[in-house]
């Protein structure tokens, strides 16, 4: 008999996954945390009915979100993730040997447990000496953190319930105030089909504190419309202009130079918004 896991992710249209069985169905303090291995993509960890990652798709989002911030940038030592408990992001800041501390905040002690049982490619991360892991919530995080970091990744859930704070003005700023005068941070930040005003409201907000922003773009299977998105927020580098890549390559599945220059191309509709 078949079984399948369906996320509704937009009003009329579902994502199914057929699955052999469920490895973890419990509900923490925060949200319902599941697990599924599935016929095609792995090991499944679903949060409040939403998929969050999948074993075979993860990397274009962690790679993603993790590698243009960390080439454009001159000099990064120190990088903050926010979220990103399954350890994905983590993985791929400390692919870069001149990373000298990667500091990883997530509020949900389950999601890091579960990573580290159900998602070994993923939380092996978690044993490096460079990474120091912090089970909090981010606000108070950085308020004791000014001025610190190189770089700030946000790898959060979708806006919506508690999530939806850390798309908001007063985030950005302690965000703002915890980077150093050269600092980076990237969120991601929906899709441009389904959700195209939140996009340009997200964009107009950044910008009243961050001189430079860009939104960019890679495929994440499992998410919908199939194309993902992220924001970079930047007190100085442009990551056209200012991207350099001789720091040494490392390995990737998907991340490359030319991805680089191409992800940062805006499709007109979105344009058209953030003028």
């Amino acid at each position: 008999m078949e079984k399948w896991f369906f996320e509704v992710q937009e009003p009329g249209v579902k994502l199914g996954l057929e699955y052999e069985e469920k490895l973890l169905d419990i509900q923490t303090k925060y949200q319902k945390l599941e697990v599924y291995k599935t016929k095609r993509l792995g090991n499944l960890m679903v949060l409040d009915g939403c998929i969050m990652t999948t074993e075979k798709d993860e990397f274009f989002y962690h790679e993603m979100l993790s590698h243009p911030s960390i080439y454009t940038h001159k000099d990064p030592k120190k990088v903050l993730i926010i979220g990103g408990g399954d350890g994905g992001t983590l993985r791929e800041v400390l692919k870069h040997s001149f990373i000298q501390e990667a500091h990883l905040c997530e509020i949900d002690g389950e999601v890091i447990e579960a990573a580290k049982k159900f998602f070994p490619t993923l939380s092996e991360s978690f044993k490096d000496p460079r990474a120091k892991i912090f089970v909090e919530d981010g606000f108070a995080f950085l308020d004791r953190s000014k001025n610190y970091y190189d770089i700030i990744l946000v790898d959060a859930t979708d806006p919506i319930g508690e999530a939806a704070k850390l798309y908001e003005s007063d985030f950005f700023l302690k965000i703002y105030n915890s980077l150093k005068d050269d600092g980076i941070f990237t969120i991601q930040a929906e899709n441009f089909f389904y959700k195209l005003n939140f996009m340009a409201d997200l964009y107009k907000t950044v910008k009243k504190l961050f001189p430079n922003v860009y939104f960019y773009f890679s495929p994440v299977i499992t998410y919908p419309s199939g194309t993902w998105a992220f924001l970079m927020g930047s007190k100085k580098y442009n990551p056209i202009k200012d991207v350099n890549f001789s720091k040494g390559d490392i390995s990737t599945k998907y991340y490359n130079r030319n991805i680089h220059y191409g992800s940062f191309s805006l499709p007109q509709m979105l344009k058209s918004m953030i003028k």
